[in-house]
């Protein structure tokens, strides 16, 4: 359990720190390349960002599950054979990958074409990318450790070469280059878990029908992630697309930090009997619920003096919309328990892509139609919609393989705490002209009133948060 909880913590600062980074170096990034080059760089990188996908072929879904299943045995001969046989795959596909790329650079030139160039680490990055294995053996630390290692450096490295537009190239050869450096760094003691390379795939059809029904919603994911800012950039003025944007920073951060238990409790499920993962399921499901509700609350009741605090006044205009967008901090890790830690975790991968694709077909016409007529508002309803659409068809599709009622028996009770705690933080008046310290005292109270309420309701959660600080206090 203590290591578990580790795990969750390395985990959580590494989400945090990695949302972190673009906000220490956006700023900087967007006055020191202006907004043409820095224009550029994003034309670029959503390219091979899209690239990347048909380079891993789903290989971190399907390494972390197979992984941490043969950990579970300790069989030291099959996670040998697992990890150089699933590698395979990945590194056969990232080489056709790169192969034809070079080719379509050299024979037709497109726009930036050096540029993209000078991004090819980043495909060799995804060839050389074995975290998966790592985090299927539940060695998060060592994950957690040497990226933050790597983008510190990375950071540091753009501060001092990155000083005018003309230094474009630059930037992008230390965010490719660093990039590959962090996948190469989990080589140096591969030797010490696994045993010579195998001559053979991993289970050769049962991997690529996985390979191909996972494949499919990780398209759809990165239509369904990406596709909002450009379709409203298309109906609407660069304006309007920057308020939409910028309203998502702080989610994105608290997103991090949620997710970061789904990401180590489904290797830990695809490890356990049916009889534990029921438990495990609801522990996991309130925990989220939790965080996610007591985060929403905190940052709603304090969107109108943190948006001109943090961004300036400039973007007063967009305080409605990180409100509500708030809302999905709670939408998406609800989903992506079943998701994630049962579908996934369960080998349901048809079950795990169906709401995904569907999510991307109804963002598409929900965007479509919403942007044109109501701009960052209209953006904002789509995604919404769609985010509750796929949380509910995440829920509702592997209904029949756990107990409805036993998983969700005290989740309304976290939602009534929830609204008790958000009606008492919107009554609270502001004590000084200080933003930070209003947001600061208002943040501490309504937590407190929030756990409060909670102690007061008996959850089961309760004890085991009490028997984690006592161990760790022993300890």
């Amino acid at each position: 359990m203590k290591k578990t909880l580790l795990n969750i913590l390395y985990n959580a600062i590494y989400q945090i720190f990695l949302v972190l980074i673009p906000l220490i170096t956006v700023p900087y990034l967007s006055r020191t390349l202006g907004p043409g080059s820095y224009g550029i760089y994003s034309n670029v990188n959503n390219v091979i960002q899209f690239l990347m996908v048909f380079c891993s072929l789903s290989i971190s879904y399907i390494g972390m599950r197979t992984i941490s299943k043969i950990r579970a045995h300790s069989n030291k001969e099959e996670l040998t054979e697992a990890f150089w046989g699933l590698w395979y795959f990945q590194a056969l596909a990232s080489s056709v990958m790169i192969i034809l790329f070079i080719i379509f650079l050299l024979f037709i030139h497109i726009k930036y074409w050096n540029y993209f160039f000078i991004m090819l680490p980043f495909l060799i990055s995804a060839q050389l990318d074995i975290s998966w294995f790592f985090q299927g053996l539940a060695e998060f630390g060592k994950v957690v450790l040497r990226n933050t290692c790597v983008k510190l450096l990375s950071i540091a490295l753009i501060l001092l070469l990155v000083k005018n537009p003309q230094d474009l190239d630059k930037y992008m050869l230390i965010m490719s280059v660093s990039t590959l450096l962090g996948s190469c760094v989990f080589w140096l003691n591969i030797k010490q878990y696994v045993a010579k390379p195998v001559k053979h795939f991993y289970k050769f059809q049962q991997t690529i029908k996985a390979i191909i029904i996972l494949l499919i919603p990780q398209i759809a994911t990165q239509i369904y992630t990406a596709l909002d800012k450009p379709l409203l950039g298309m109906f609407q003025s660069s304006t309007q697309v920057s308020f939409y944007d910028n309203s998502q920073k702080i989610s994105k951060i608290i997103l991090g930090i949620i997710t970061s238990i789904t990401i180590v409790m489904m290797p830990k499920m695809a490890a356990e009997i049916k009889e534990k993962q029921r438990v495990m399921l609801r522990k996991s499901l309130e925990a989220t619920v939790m965080l996610g509700l007591i985060f929403a609350v905190v940052v709603m009741i304090n969107t109108k003096e943190f948006v001109p605090f943090f961004f300036g006044d400039k973007y007063l205009a967009m305080t409605d919309l990180m409100f509500w967008f708030t809302l999905t901090v709670v939408i998406i890790p609800l989903g992506g328990v079943f998701a994630n830690q049962f579908a996934l975790a369960n080998g349901k991968d048809k079950e795990y892509a169906i709401p995904v694709i569907i999510g991307a077909v109804i963002e598409c016409i929900a965007a479509s139609i919403l942007d044109i007529a109501y701009g960052a508002c209209g953006a904002l309803i789509a995604i919404l919609f769609t985010e509750t659409i796929v949380c509910v068809l995440r829920i509702w599709i592997v209904r029949k393989d756990y107990e409805f009622k036993y998983v969700f028996q005290d989740i309304p009770k976290y939602f009534l705490a929830a609204i008790i705690t958000f009606a008492c933080g919107m009554l609270m008046p502001s004590l000084t002209h200080s933003a930070f310290i209003n947001m600061a005292y208002k943040s501490i109270l309504v937590m407190l009133i929030y756990g409060v309420i909670l102690a007061l309701l008996h959850l089961e959660l309760n004890q085991d948060i009490v028997t984690v600080i006592k161990k760790i206090i022993k300890r």
